[in-house]
């Protein structure tokens, strides 16, 4: 008896410590702090790599960058993506964005509305000594809008579920590399 409480015990604090390890993740500044910190870096020039994953492709972009242009692109596969070269600011200007997304929002359009996709995970983290964002992700799915009676209207009248078009999207951005030039 005492044996399998003991076996019980350690098996609980073995998963309770697994779980905490897997949940932990570094400390992330808000956005205003590692902009901050970005802006205090002592250079002005610097060659950024960047891994783009969306619309189900993946593009590469390797920029040398001076003040907030684009001053050489020597590698750039993200042509065929709605990408521009990103360099720190537009990856500032594309944070906002994503931190900036509905839970939901309407698809194909605002009217009528039977089906919406769910924005089912949203991030931006920061690098902890230049501030400027490293990571990038959106990911959401598409579901029925139970809760819109545009739903139940299309239903009814098509008698079969409404198309709601394709399921998940996947967009994530990051910093391969990020090396000062001056």
């Amino acid at each position: 008896m005492r044996l399998t409480l003991l076996l019980t015990v350690a098996v609980a604090a073995g998963a309770w410590a697994m779980l905490t390890a897997v949940s932990w993740a570094p400390p992330n500044p808000t956005r205003d702090a590692a902009l901050a910190q970005w802006e205090q870096r002592g250079f002005t020039s610097y060659r950024i790599s960047l891994r783009v994953e969306a619309l189900g492709k993946i593009c590469y972009q390797d920029l040398e960058v001076r003040g907030k242009w684009v001053r050489q692109s020597i590698r750039n596969t993200c042509d065929s993506l709605w990408l521009d070269t990103l360099t720190v600011d537009q990856l500032f200007e594309l944070s906002d964005q994503i931190e900036q997304l509905p839970s939901s929002r309407c698809t194909p359009g605002s009217q009528p509305c039977p089906c919406h996709r769910i924005f089912t995970q949203r991030g931006v983290f920061y690098d902890e000594r230049l501030g400027f964002p490293t990571m990038l992700l959106a990911r959401s799915e598409m579901q029925y809008n139970w809760a819109s009676l545009d739903f139940w209207r299309s239903l009814a009248q098509e008698r079969d579920l409404p198309s709601c078009g394709s399921g998940r999207r996947r967009l994530t951005v990051q910093v391969l590399a990020l090396t000062p030039i001056e």
